[in-house]
C-alpha cells in the first residue's frame, strides 16, 4: 500500500505523464487499523504530548514559608521555592510569581523559615564529620588545611556522590616554613620552595593555599608573586608577618584574626619571636589581645578594610580555649553528634598541659575576649567583611553545631542576627567566589535549611532544623543521626 501510494505521489508529480495510481488504490476503511499511518500518527503524539500532561514532573514546590534568601534582600513572605530534578532553584517569590506546575511534588512549609545551606569557613574535615555538617544544616565548608590526600579524596568522593556530605572548598596541606608545627605541613625554606608549594596546590585544583605560622615577610613574597601569578588566593594563620604587611602583599582572609596584635605593637618582634613555639606563639597573641584600646582596633580594621581584607575571626575558638577546663562551659556545648572515640582522643587535659596554660593564661584568655568582640565589631561596622568559621572538629569544636555557636558569638559581639547569617552564607560565598551558594535565588544551587522558628528574632533559633535540603534532596535531622556513634 505504501509503494501505490508513493507511485500515484509520483505521477501527480510529473503532471499526469504516468499513470494515475489513484484508481487502483484500496478502500480506506474511516476506523484505523494496525500498521496504518493514522494510528502510527496518533501514537506518536500521545508520546509527545505526555511530558505536557505533567510539567512538573519530578520537581518539587516548597509552599508557605518565609524566606530569608541571603542576598540582603528583605524577609520573602508566603514564598514559593521550585526545585528542579537536576538540584538546582527554578524559581523563587510569591504564589502569583511562580505558579506550580502539574505534576510536581508539594511540600507545605507554612509557619517555617527558610535559610540558605550555611557554609563553615574554617573547617578540617575528615570522614566522620561530613554526615555531621549536613545534619546541622551546613551544607557547604571550606577546609583549611589537614592531611592533603585525604581531603582531596573527601572532595572527589562527595563530588562524585560516593559519600553524602556537604560541597568542600578545600586547601590541602598548609604552607609553612622550617620546622612546621603540622606534620601534614608543607615545609618550605627558600623563595623556590614556596613557589613549588603554590604551583603544586594549583595542580590538585585547591580552592586556596593557607599560609602558617613559621612563613616569614623573605618567603611570602615569591609565594604571593606565585599565587597571583596562577589566581589562587590565599588565606593566613600569621604567626611572623603582621596582619596590615600580610594583608600588603596580597593576603586576602586571616583566620582566627592573626597578626591583628602583632600589627597593634610597636614591638612585634617578640611575638614572631614567639611564633618558633606554635602554643607559646598563640598564647601570648591570646593574652596580649587585652592590651588593644578602642583607637588601635579601629585603625587596623580601617587599614585592613582598605586593603579589602576578610576576617574569619572564629570567636567560639576563642571562647572555647579561654574555657577549656571549665565545666560550666563544657556542658553547655552540643557534642552529642561527636563520636565518644573521638572526645577521648581530643583529651582536652592533655592539650592543656602540652601548651603549657596556666590559671594565670586563662584568667588573661578570658579578659582578652571583650577586646576580640570588639575588634570583631569594629570591623563589621567599619564595612569590613566577616565569615563565620568554627575550626572543628578540634577540642569542643562540633562540626555542626559549632557554626551555629560562632553565629550566637557574633551576634554577642555586636552584629545583628541578620548580619551573623550572611556571615554564614553569603559572606562566604563571596570570599569562595562561588556566586550559586550561600544565596536562594533562581539558577543557585538547592541547598537551604528549613527552621521552626525565626533566626532573625534570636539567632538561636538557626538550631530548630525542621530539615534540610542539599542539591534538591531533603533530609530530616534524624536520617544522619541513627548511624552516629
Amino acid at each position: 500500500m505504501i509503494r501505490r501510494e508513493v507511485m500515484a505521489d509520483a505521477g501527480k508529480r510529473e503532471g499526469g505523464k504516468g499513470k494515475d495510481c489513484t484508481a487502483v488504490r484500496p478502500h480506506r476503511s474511516p476506523f484505523p487499523v494496525p500498521g496504518s499511518r493514522l494510528l502510527r500518527w496518533l501514537v506518536l503524539c500521545a508520546l509527545v504530548a505526555a511530558p505536557a500532561c505533567s510539567p512538573g514532573e519530578g520537581k518539587t514546590a516548597y509552599i508557605g514559608a518565609e524566606v530569608f534568601d541571603g542576598t540582603g534582600a528583605p524577609l520573602l513572605l508566603d514564598a514559593v521555592i521550585l526545585v528542579s530534578m537536576d538540584g538546582h532553584i527554578e524559581a523563587i517569590g510569591t504564589p502569583d510569581q511562580v505558579p506550580i506546575p502539574r505534576g510536581a511534588t508539594e511540600i507545605r512549609l507554612d509557619g517555617k523559615w527558610v535559610i540558605p545551606g550555611l557554609i563553615d569557613a574554617h573547617t578540617h574535615a575528615e570522614a566522620w564529620t561530613l554526615s555531621r555538617y549536613v545534619a546541622y544544616g551546613v551544607t557547604s565548608i571550606r577546609d583549611v588545611g589537614g592531611d592533603q590526600q585525604t581531603v582531596m579524596n573527601l572532595r572527589d568522593q562527595v563530588l562524585l556522590g560516593g559519600i553524602l556530605g556537604p560541597r568542600m572548598y578545600v586547601s590541602g596541606a598548609v604552607i609553612d616554613g622550617p620546622s612546621p608545627t603540622r606534620e601534614t605541613a608543607t615545609s618550605v625554606s627558600s623563595p623556590t620552595e614556596a613557589r613549588r608549594a603554590i604551583d603544586q596546590l594549583t595542580l590538585l585544583g585547591a580552592t586556596q593555599a593557607k599560609i602558617y605560622t613559621k612563613i616569614t615577610r623573605r618567603l611570602l613574597r615569591p609565594l604571593m608573586d606565585e599565587a597571583r601569578e596562577l589566581l589562587l588566593p590565599v588565606t593566613g594563620h600569621l604567626g611572623k608577618v603582621d596582619a596590615v604587611t600580610a594583608a600588603r602583599f596580597g593576603v586576602k582572609t586571616l583566620e582566627h584574626m592573626t597578626g591583628v596584635v602583632e600589627a597593634a605593637s610597636s614591638n612585634p618582634g617578640r611575638y614572631y619571636a614567639a611564633h618558633n613555639s606554635f602554643f607559646r606563639g598563640w598564647n601570648l597573641v591570646e593574652r596580649s589581645w587585652s592590651e588593644l584600646d578602642s583607637a588601635t582596633s579601629d585603625r587596623i580594621a580601617h587599614q585592613l578594610i582598605e586593603l579589602s581584607v576578610r576576617i574569619v575571626p572564629t570567636l567560639i575558638l576563642h571562647e572555647t580555649w579561654a574555657h577549656l577546663l571549665d565545666s560550666r562551659y563544657t556542658e553547655r556545648l552540643d557534642l552529642s553528634g561527636v563520636p565518644d572515640s573521638i572526645q577521648e582522643a581530643w583529651n582536652v587535659p592533655g592539650l592543656v598541659r602540652r601548651a603549657g596554660i596556666t590559671t594565670a593564661d586563662f584568667r588573661a584568655f578570658r579578659r582578652s575576649r571583650s577586646a576580640q568582640n570588639r575588634f570583631v565589631r569594629m570591623y563589621h561596622r567599619a564595612g569590613g567583611t566577616v565569615a563565620a568559621g568554627s575550626d572543628s572538629p578540634n577540642q569542643l569544636l562540633a562540626p555542626g553545631a559549632s557554626l551555629h555557636d560562632e553565629m550566637a558569638m557574633l551576634v554577642r559581639a555586636g552584629l545583628l542576627p541578620r548580619d551573623a547569617l550572611l556571615a554564614a552564607t553569603r559572606n562566604v560565598a563571596h570570599l569562595l567566589e562561588a556566586d550559586s551558594i550561600g544565596v536562594i535565588r533562581a539558577g543557585a544551587v538547592a541547598d537551604f535549611v528549613v527552621l521552626d522558628a525565626n533566626p532573625l528574632e534570636d539567632i538561636q533559633n538557626t538550631q530548630r532544623i525542621n530539615r534540610v535540603v542539599l542539591r534538591g534532596t531533603a533530609y530530616l535531622p534524624e536520617d544522619f543521626q541513627e548511624g552516629w556513634q
